[in-house]
Order: C-alpha cells, then sequence, then structure tokens
C-alpha cells in the first residue's frame, strides 16, 4: 500500500517573493530540524528557466516500534531536492525525495507553484508519496510518515511566510534607505 497526501495553499505574496523565499527558505524558526543545505548545480536553461539541485540535511526522528530494527530513534536525513523556476510563466516546481533510509521508507514530495499576477498571490499544490519495503511494518510505517507530516505542514507554511516577510521586509527598508540617499542628494544640490 503506497499513501498520499496532497494539499493546496495560497500565499499573499506575489510569485517572485515566494519563488526567491522557497530558495532562502532555511533558516527559519520553524524548521530548527534543518542542519544544511548545499548547492550541488544550478544552471540557466535555453528557455530561461533557473534549474537547481540541492542537498537538504536534517535532524530526523524514527517511530519507536522501528527502534529495534535499526537502533536508534534520532537520525539525520538527507533530501535530494530539485527545483525549476520560470519566471515567464510564473512557476515553480520542485521535487523532493530522501535519498538515504529508502527500505524503511521513501517520501517523495511534488511541488508547483503559481502566481497569480492579477491577484498578487501566489498558490502552492503539493503532492506526497509514501512508499515503503520493510517488511511487515510497511503499512504501518506508511501510515506513521503520513501522519507526521500531515501534523508538520502547518510549520512549513508558517516558515516559508516568514521568510517572505521577511524579504519584503528588507525590500522595504532598502527602497527607504535609496529614498532618503536620493532626498539628501537632492538637498545638497540645492545648497
Amino acid at each position: 500500500m503506497v499513501l498520499y497526501f496532497e494539499n493546496k495553499h495560497n500565499y499573499n505574496f506575489d510569485f517572485e517573493t515566494a519563488s526567491l523565499a522557497y530558495l532562502n527558505r532555511y533558516p527559519n524558526p520553524f524548521a530548527k530540524h534543518v542542519l544544511s543545505v548545499d548547492t550541488l548545480d544550478h544552471y540557466i536553461d535555453s528557455q530561461g528557466q533557473l534549474c537547481t539541485t540541492r542537498v537538504v540535511v536534517k535532524r530526523g526522528k524514527l517511530p519507536s516500534f522501528i527502534k529495534p530494527f535499526l537502533g536508534v530513534a534520532n537520525l539525520n536525513s538527507w533530501i535530494i531536492e530539485k527545483s525549476i523556476i520560470n519566471p515567464k510563466t510564473k512557476t515553480l516546481i520542485s521535487y523532493t525525495s530522501n535519498i538515504d533510509h529508502r527500505k524503511f521508507i521513501r517520501v517523495e514530495e511534488y511541488i508547483k507553484y503559481k502566481g497569480d499576477v492579477g491577484a498578487g498571490c501566489t498558490t502552492v499544490e503539493s503532492k506526497v508519496k509514501f512508499s515503503s519495503n520493510f517488511f511487515g511494518l510497511k503499512s504501518k510505517i506508511e501510515e506513521w510518515s503520513h501522519k507526521r507530516f500531515s501534523t508538520n505542514i502547518q510549520n512549513s507554511r508558517d516558515g516559508l511566510n516568514y521568510v517572505m516577510t521577511k524579504l519584503k521586509e528588507r525590500g522595504r527598508n532598502y527602497l527607504i534607505q535609496k529614498q532618503a540617499q536620493m532626498m539628501m542628494q537632492i538637498l545638497n544640490q540645492v545648497d
């Protein structure tokens, strides 16, 4: 049995802010379990899309019923993240999957961000697939992973919202500084 989790959420931020926040979402106070993010590859393709491959290392917890098999309850998990940002169509698509512990559980997440220019917001749709090959505990592991993911989704939303808010604040502060500099130049020219 394979389990799926589907989700749709709207952010009241334009696509440019949402896509920049996606690439810069760590660190944030809602993702203290993320230990590191490293970019393996990034390039602009022939269609003008930004293609990025990153590795994310997260601190994870395993269910207590699996400890007798693996000997640990806490371990780090390595995640591969591939994303494509198309500024023309205002879309970001992303695929993430754990690259370790795949016999125990494989979690694959497919995400699509779509900017709505008229509304100034961005819609995020995601589909997550949970599959295990762990003989005898397959269904229990998939159900545990599904439940854990669905309870943590709000932290992911809050973290991205936090980063988008910070980006907007920095942008406003930058504009205020530029306006103040321009005003000082004008005043200096008048004297």
